[in-house]
């Protein structure tokens, strides 16, 4: 017994011995300072400082930076911690960096940013400059304040200086307000960012630069800003594995900027994006193309907002319109479409109330009806009223509509959900659905059927 309860202290005792410790970053005024992060002996094991560290930096140590001190890690070498914590409490002028990521940064959990704003006129611009790539095992978290009476506003920043340069979040990426008396962190990312959790939109406006800028999510959540500058292209690719939502305001400051959007998610994934008006950096803008490969992407638009093409390209992609605001009913417009695999799902609350998917040009059929299909959501007793009301069957019939000429035309597609028949048939432009409820005879042929079938496979066996 006495073995036995050795051996269950053992995990906690395990845990306790080689759980990080605190390492102190020197200060500026020290006359051997370097700025390193990666110089073992600018780290102290108490916080006054007093201490020297002697050790090897790793997953062992928990590195803090305090005070205005502009840090680096040197090029050719790789900073190598559990956690890293920059607070910096006074922020009154714009830095050209805080953080310059000569070589490697990885973590293999946090990387947090306490940040204070106390002056400064105008934009009190906060760098990290990319050189090299930062590698997170964990979260990254910026906790911003901003001072009772203080004007000016603070932007964090990622800059890329070297080409494809990526900061890789393996959790959540999220801002954090101190105070009533703050305004939204800026965002400003010029680096490809990759983020495996959740990108979490409350409380910052993410402003993308006049470049390229591919970003990785796996998924957004929360409400928040987009804009995209100077005729820059943004491409979005969703990577859900749960079920998130976000309302955003979309701004360019150009009309030639872009912003492309994809889901590439598994089978429970899926992301609601409801687009509202009003962005108060750039103007109100239209997003570029949408691509759903797997998962579930719902979209929401604005009054007047328009994207440019709709493609469903897996067998396991879902795409439905939703409301801009709340609920689940919407309208979304596109320029074009193609359908090469995957499901539309078209939300039915009665005959004026049910989603529409409108192209200004032709929807194509760039596969087989055999990888495409419908999903009909509507309470089953509603819609037997309705069909009860127009004599035996109730008909939509613009769900889908399009440019004459369009491919998609003479495709007919049958189901049947919660005992109720439906049959899709795509005309010159426009999709009309019928719903009917099937006949009882026609009922009992059917369970016959399935019935000889059954009898007859159990002969077999």
């Amino acid at each position: 017994m006495r073995f036995a309860a050795v051996l269950s202290a053992l995990p906690f005792f395990w845990s306790s011995a080689f759980a990080a410790q605190d390492l102190y970053f020197n200060t500026a005024d020290s006359p051997d300072f370097n700025r390193y992060l990666n110089d073992s002996s600018n780290w102290f094991t108490d916080e006054g400082r007093t201490q020297q560290f002697e050790g090897t930096l790793g997953p062992d140590y928990n590195g803090i930076v305090t005070g205005m001190t502009n840090v680096s890690v040197a090029g050719g070498s790789t900073l190598n911690l559990n956690s890293l914590t920059i607070d910096r409490e006074n922020i009154s002028a714009r830095e050209s960096f805080m953080l310059a990521v000569g070589g490697r940064i990885t973590l293999a959990e946090n990387l947090i940013f306490n940040m204070n704003l106390t002056g400064g006129t105008g934009n009190v611009r906060q760098d990290t400059v990319l050189y090299s790539d930062i590698d997170l095992g964990g979260n990254m978290i910026v906790n911003y304040s901003r001072e009772s009476g203080v004007s000016s506003y603070c932007t964090f920043a990622i800059v890329s200086e070297s080409s494809g340069r990526q900061l890789h979040i393996g959790g959540d990426f999220s801002v954090n307000l101190g105070t009533a008396d703050t305004t939204a962190l800026r965002f400003a990312a010029n680096a490809n960012i990759m983020v495996d959790g959740i990108m979490h939109m409350d409380n910052f406006v993410w402003q993308n630069s006049s470049q390229y800028n591919s970003h990785m999510l796996g998924g957004m959540s929360g409400s928040g800003m987009i804009v995209v500058y100077d005729a820059g292209y943004t491409s979005i690719n969703l990577t859900n594995s749960t079920v998130q939502e976000t309302s955003l305001t979309f701004g360019t400051t150009t009309e030639n900027s872009k912003l492309d959007i994809s889901m590439n998610g598994s089978a429970s994934g899926r992301q609601t994006i409801r687009f509202r008006s009003g962005t108060w950096e750039g103007t109100d803008s239209n997003i570029n193309d949408v691509t759903v490969g797997s998962g579930r992407l719902d979209i929401g638009m604005r009054t007047g907002m328009t994207g440019n093409r709709l493609s469903l390209s897996g067998t396991e992609a879902v795409f439905s319109a939703t409301a801009s605001y709340s609920g689940e009913i919407g309208t979304v417009t596109f320029n074009e479409g193609e359908w090469y695999a995957g499901k539309i799902a078209i939300d039915i609350e009665g005959e004026l109330a049910y989603d529409k998917i409108a192209f200004n040009g032709r929807f194509e059929k760039t596969g087989s009806d055999r990888d495409m299909g419908f999903e009909f959501v509507f309470d089953a007793y509603t819609m037997r009223e309705l069909i009860s009301a127009g004599d035996g069957e109730f008909i939509l019939e613009d769900v889908i509509t399009y440019e004459t000429g369009s491919s998609m035309a003479g495709t007919v597609f049958e189901g049947n959900t919660s005992g109720i028949q439906w049959e899709a048939v795509f005309g010159d432009t426009s999709l009309s659905v019928t719903f009917t409820v099937p006949e009882p005879a026609a009922v009992a042929a059917v369970l016959g059927a399935a019935a000889l079938a059954f009898a007859a496979y159990r002969r077999r066996k």
